[in-house]
Formats: structure tokens, sequence, C-alpha cells
């Protein structure tokens, strides 16, 4: 029964990576901001760890008790996993650096890369050393899962309050509504990341804790996805078409039997417009506009912003 649980907790996390990767990849093609660059590297980096570090622990250890491994090579084996996904846990805390200065348009300093591989070695080592002082203290192998689990989330949460500080430092001079949307974002995020250090935390232990920990380092990015995907008009700068020409985009209205209020709209996408703008511009409702731009894409055969404008700025 606990392997058909299993299987549907990865089937259900496997569905809530797709959901991230596929919100977080909208963003970044519908508004022009580096901070949604270094946040889709930040989410795809996390998921790569969760499935490689915490699916590979599991898989091991359930492929190796099957074929009656000693229990204790199983520990050794299985605890090798989590620390050579440790790389991409790293990926995503630099990751999460880089978005608070981003967020507010400022430049992550390269000098500060070299420290964040110094903190990996540190991390690395620090594990290793841990496990042989205990090993010489105990005279036998310590719970390698309860020494990593412990090093991620003394390093992780040390990252997260790093964000913290620089979100707030840094978004004191932006315009008040922006200052307010980002960081609830950044508060969430860091809730997330919170808890998910705990719930992976709780699995790097012991895995027959059970699939709720697992589902819940899934969904902890969700929230604050979500939240920025319904205020990202109101923070963002939509892409816009720099190159576009009046014959190029003439061609392209007649090429693919797009119609006058059609027009208008494509229009005024190329022009940066948020939705919200267009509808004001208008006079028509926010759910028209979305009508409107989903037969639009229907129609020349692209799936977003991004490829709108690109194809428009190409259009001779």
């Amino acid at each position: 029964m606990f392997v058909q649980v299993l299987i549907g907790t990865f089937i259900l996390c496997l569905g809530m990576t797709a959901l991230a990767v596929l919100v977080s990849r909208q963003l970044l093609s519908t508004y022009a901001s580096e901070f949604l660059r270094h946040y889709f590297y930040y989410l795809a980096a996390f998921h790569a760890f969760a499935f490689y570090s915490l699916w590979g622990l599991i898989v091991t250890r359930g492929v190796l008790a099957s074929i009656d491994t000693d229990a204790a090579a199983i520990e050794v084996v299985a605890g090798l996993f989590p620390v050579i996904g440790v790389p991409f846990l790293f990926v995503s805390w630099v990751m999460l650096v880089n978005m608070a200065c981003s967020m507010f348009g400022k430049i992550f300093a390269p000098v500060w890369h070299s420290v964040h591989a110094a903190v990996l070695v540190s991390l690395l080592l620090g594990a290793w050393l841990g496990v042989r002082w205990l090993q010489s203290e105990a005279g036998s192998p310590p719970n390698l899962g309860l020494v990593e689990a412990a090093a991620v989330i003394v390093v992780e949460l040390g990252y997260f309050a790093a964000f913290l500080v620089l979100v707030w430092r840094l978004g004191a001079a932006a315009e008040a509504d922006r200052r307010r949307i980002l960081r609830t974002f950044a508060m969430l995020l860091c809730a997330g990341v919170a808890v998910r250090s705990l719930l992976a935390g709780l699995v790097l232990v012991d895995v027959r804790l059970g699939p709720i920990p697992l589902l819940g380092v899934y969904a902890s990015n969700l929230p604050a996805l979500l939240y920025l995907r319904a205020n990202g008009d109101r923070v963002f700068a939509p892409v816009k078409a720099e190159t576009a020409t009046k014959i190029g985009m003439d061609h392209v209205f007649e090429l693919y039997g797009v119609t006058k209020r059609e027009r208008q709209i494509v229009q005024q996408i190329c022009l940066g417009k948020t939705n919200k703008q267009i509808a004001d511009e208008l006079f028509i409702s926010l759910q028209t506009v979305k009508d409107h731009t989903h037969r639009i894409y229907s129609k020349v055969g692209v799936n977003s912003r991004m490829q709108l404008v690109q194809m428009m700025n190409v259009a001779k």
C-alpha cells in the first residue's frame, strides 16, 4: 500500500512541478524583467534538487531494500543522493539573492559569486567533518540523513534571511504599491522556503514519515508564484515591439485575417500596454481583451506576448 501511495505522491509532485514551470515561463514571456528570469532559474534549480535528491533517495532505498541489501549499506548509498544534489540547491540559493537585487533594478556584484562558492565548499566540508566527528565520538556510523538535513536547513534559512534583508533595504525607495506587492511576494516565498526546509529535512531523515512532507515541499513555491501572477500587471512592464513597422504589421494582419478590433489590441500590446490599460484605452472589459488576445494567438500561431511581439518585430 505504501508503494502505491508513493506513486500517487510522485504524480502529484510532477504535476506541481509542471504548474510551477509553466506559470513562471508564462510570466517570463509576458513581462520584460530580469527578476523573472532569475525567478524561473530559481524554481527550475529547486525542482531539479527535489527530484534528484529526495526522490533519488526514496527510489534507491526501495530498490536496495528489495534485493535484501544490508541496512548500513543502504543508508550510505542513499545518503549520497542529497549530497550530489546540493549543487542544484546551491544554484537556487544564488538565484534567491540575485532575485532580491533584480527585483528593484539592482545588479548583483560578481564578487559575491566567490562568496557563494565558498559557502558551498564550506557546507560540503562541514557536513563531511561532522560525520567524521560523530563517528569518532559514537564509534558507529551516524545518521547521515540527520546531518544532511541539519546542514541544508541552517544554510537555506540563512539565505532566505539575507533575501528578506535585501528586499526590505532595496525596496525602501520603490513606489509604494510596487514595494508592497514585492514585499508580500518575498514574505510568501520565504515562508515557503522555511516550510520546505523543515519538510525536506523530515524526508531526508526518514521517508517513512509519509508523503505529506513531500507534497508540502513541492507546494511550498506555489503561493508566492500564483500571487505574483495575479499581480504581474501592477509590478512589471509587459514586453513591447521595439522595431515593428506599420507595413510589417499590416502584412501580418492581412495574412492571418486579423479583425479591426484585434488589430487595435495587437497595436496596444506592441506598445507594451497591460491588459487593464488596453481595456481602458479601448473602452472594453478586461475579459474581452483576454478573449481577443486568445483568438489572436490562435490565428497567428503563437502562445505568448513575447512570441507575438517578436513576430511583429521581424515582419516586413
